[in-house]
């Protein structure tokens, strides 16, 4: 009888195919406890994660104007090549300023969307930019110095990181 009195116990399949599901309940309901007790995942890179310190100093940099939109963390090297590459494949006219060139430890590039020239941004670069949609902060991670910010109609690297992405 089972437990209510009102039914046989089940037999047979029927006794296996509840102790399963009982069994399968049971471990389903564990892995959710378990998976609830594990360090949540960051979408970011540990790289990436150290730029977050330099946000201060970059929506500083465009004067509390535009919205964010993207951060990477790059070496002085990447952040060259990417620069000429920029220059070949985009814009000719566009020279690399030495403070970039000359810089021998990591940087972190901070992007904002909104309307912006060289006069209204810290270190604005080139000069002569006006209302362009883009504002590009490079910012050495080592001591949180401003290198320049780049006033362009196109980013010169990816920020695929954040949506919507800057491609």
């Amino acid at each position: 009888m089972s437990s209510d009195g009102l039914r046989p116990a089940p037999r047979g399949r029927t006794a296996r195919a509840a102790r399963l599901v009982a069994a399968s309940a049971a471990l389903l309901a564990a892995s959710a406890g378990l998976s609830a007790c594990t360090a949540p995942r960051n979408v970011l890179g540990s790289t990436e994660s150290s730029c977050f310190r330099v946000l201060a100093v970059t929506h500083a940099a465009v004067n509390d104007t535009g919205r964010f939109a993207g951060v990477r963390y790059l070496s002085p090297r990447d952040l060259t090549t990417a620069l000429r590459g920029f220059r070949k494949s985009e814009h000719r006219w566009f020279v690399i300023p030495g403070a970039v060139l000359r810089e021998r430890s990591a940087v972190c590039v901070v992007a904002y969307r909104g309307s912006f020239s060289t006069n209204g941004v810290a270190l604005g670069w080139p000069p002569g930019r006006k209302h362009d949609p883009l504002a590009i902060v490079v910012v050495r991670l080592r001591d949180l110095h401003v290198l320049v910010t780049f006033v362009l109609d196109k980013p010169p690297l990816r920020f695929g990181r954040f949506l919507p992405p800057l491609v």
